[in-house]
């Protein structure tokens, strides 16, 4: 056997899951979705591919190491000039760092074609939402069924006497996430079964999760209205909006959140 084979080897294969798991990250929904709805691909959880991605990252960066190592020759190399002078910004390295440095910059300041990328990506991770539903408030997941039911405005006895009609197992101390696991449910699933059950008793709410990345159009579907009306509702509290703005800069540039500006609108 050959270490260094094997580290190349094992570069190799820990890029390509690394390539997998990250075209999954990228494009599976946002987390709040994913654990609101127990998303799944192939058997795996969004926390599962975020695990995997981890781990094989740290096979690479040591694979990594090692082949500097075993290239550390054939590298310095890259590094001399036709004299064979040892110029550590040569042309092949300034193009490099000039990529390098276009990445970073590129992200973070949001340019374009990286802005254009990162927002695909986000609005197909929002695209989930329309599939999955959104929770009622954030991490309602993690709630127990008592607490759950009392932000909501449920009879605690009601919702109990509905679960149990249904064979669901549970304890009020449970989170909806636990309560899911050993019924082989999702929050959601729980959720739109007492709402449906219980939507005179409660209260309708809106679901206040993800408001930042949506546009006022999103925000508009959201609350059942058109873009316009939505818009027509902002100037009343003076703010100026376009359909396509997001609804967090918008709230932001007038020192507001977004929860702040429906609460405003008179949405709780």
């Amino acid at each position: 056997m050959s270490l260094k084979k094997i580290t190349s080897l094992s570069m190799l294969l820990s890029m390509l899951a690394m390539t997998y798991t990250g075209i999954i990250l990228f494009l599976s929904p946002h987390g709040r979705i994913a654990n609101w709805a127990n998303w799944e691909l192939l058997g795996l959880s969004k926390d599962q591919y975020a695990q995997l991605h981890s781990t094989f990252m740290v096979i690479f960066i040591i694979g990594g190491i090692l082949h500097v190592y075993y290239n550390f020759k054939p590298m310095i190399s890259y590094l001399k000039n036709k004299s064979k002078e040892f110029v550590f910004f040569t042309k092949d390295m300034l193009v490099a760092s000039i990529l390098f440095i276009l990445f970073i910059v590129g992200t973070l300041f949001e340019i374009t074609p990286f802005s254009n990328f990162l927002n695909f990506g986000d609005d197909f991770k929002s695209s989930w939402e329309k599939d999955y539903g959104t929770a009622p408030y954030s991490h309602a997941e993690l709630s127990s069924l008592k607490s759950f039911a009392k932000k909501l405005s449920y009879d605690l006895e009601k919702v109990k006497e509905i679960l149990n009609s249904n064979n669901i197992k549970f304890k009020e101390e449970q989170s909806l996430s636990s309560i899911g696991k050993v019924n082989a449910l999702s929050p959601n699933f729980i959720y739109k079964l007492l709402q449906k059950n219980l939507q005179k008793e409660g209260d309708k709410s809106i679901p206040l999760t993800g408001l930042g990345k949506k546009t006022i159009k999103d925000i508009a579907s959201t609350l059942n209205m058109t873009s316009e009306e939505f818009i027509v509702k902002l100037k009343t509290i003076g703010l100026d909006a376009k359909a396509d703005d997001k609804f967090k800069e918008i709230s932001e540039e007038n020192d507001l959140s977004p929860i702040d500006v429906l609460k405003k609108l008179g949405f709780k």
